[in-house]
């Protein structure tokens, strides 16, 4: 199956050229030049946004004004007693800046020394993930986790066996483990449960589905029933469960909690992705019910746009 792909789709990274810094190392972006990238991007960028730091990389978020009301009432919600909420609280709240329409996208101090945006010398990408969302890269930190966690392609079937761990040192298990709200904002998961023969265009450092590895999957059973964990898991993240051959909803799937019933975003990606990868790695019965239901669901209880029923329809061939 071949698809052009457009240099715009969600998950490209784009080159900033246009940074000015100040006396205060304060770095202001071009609103105009970020906003023709992409379509999500002229939308995000010609509303009212939130910039804030990343809980887990040295990049900096950048979230439309809706979507940040959003997250700042789930994380307003995390526990107080659990310290990696704490940190996450602290990071992302306490580094939240807000932009009007028309105001100009400066980052200031600590948030752009945080991101690494410290001299107009500095190289630096936008990552965007949907209409919502982006991530502002300088380019040393990105090559710096990129060639310091470069996988190998036998660390793919260690990962899924749970002999090792991911280009972050996470396993399986430990990845399963992650509560929702982990799983909505964390992008560099997926790709190991779930491997697809092309790289990942929003993750570098993601394995790549090798002939070698699909045989490794047909030959293995606890190869694809690690994997079918991993579909577990992201099914209850979607309120789903599977169960006697049909997976169905759960009672309290709905479409402000279970935002993958939206018209479109991120987790349509993911979804393409994991039945594309239960294809591949020899479970193409389970694909196929996989993809029944997210298409059936999809458009029974939510708004899922025909665009993303037709990359779902296409992805079990």
């Amino acid at each position: 199956m071949t698809r052009q792909k457009m240099a715009w789709k969600v998950g490209c990274a784009h080159p900033v050229k246009s940074i000015t810094i100040n006396w205060n190392r304060e770095a202001t972006l071009d609103r105009e030049e970020l906003a023709a990238f992409s379509p999500e991007l002229y939308r995000l960028m010609t509303g009212k946004l939130v910039a804030t730091a990343s809980p887990d990389w040295s990049a900096i978020l950048l979230y439309s004004e809706a979507r940040w009301d959003v997250i700042s009432e789930q994380l307003m919600a995390l526990p107080n007693d659990n310290p990696d909420a704490r940190k996450v609280q602290r990071r992302m709240i306490g580094y939240a800046h807000y932009f009007d329409a028309t105001e100009p996208l400066t980052i200031e101090q600590p948030l752009s020394g945080f991101g690494g945006i410290n001299s107009e010398r500095d190289n630096c990408w936008l990552v965007c993930f949907d209409e919502s969302s982006a991530e502002l890269w300088s380019e040393a930190n990105l090559l710096s986790i990129a060639e310091a966690n470069a996988p190998e392609e036998r660390c793919l079937i260690q990962f899924m066996r749970g002999e090792g761990g991911d280009h972050l040192g996470r396993t399986l298990d430990e990845i399963l483990a992650f509560d929702d709200f982990w799983l909505e904002h964390t992008h560099d998961f997926v790709q190991w449960l779930f491997p697809i023969p092309e790289p990942s265009r929003s993750s570098p450092m993601a394995p790549v589905l090798t002939e070698e590895d699909r045989q490794r999957f047909k030959a293995d059973g606890s190869l694809k029933r690690q994997q079918r964990k991993a579909l577990d898991r992201m099914l209850a993240f979607y309120g789903l469960v599977r169960g006697d051959g049909v997976i169905e909803a759960r009672r309290e799937l709905n479409p402000r909690d279970h935002i993958w019933l939206k018209a479109g975003g991120h987790n349509h990606l993911r979804i393409t992705r994991i039945i594309r990868s239960l294809h591949y790695c020899h479970q193409p019965e389970l694909a196929k019910v996989a993809q029944q239901a997210f298409v059936n669901i999809g458009q029974t209880l939510g708004y899922v746009s025909q665009h993303s029923i037709g990359y779902w329809l296409r992805a079990n061939e």
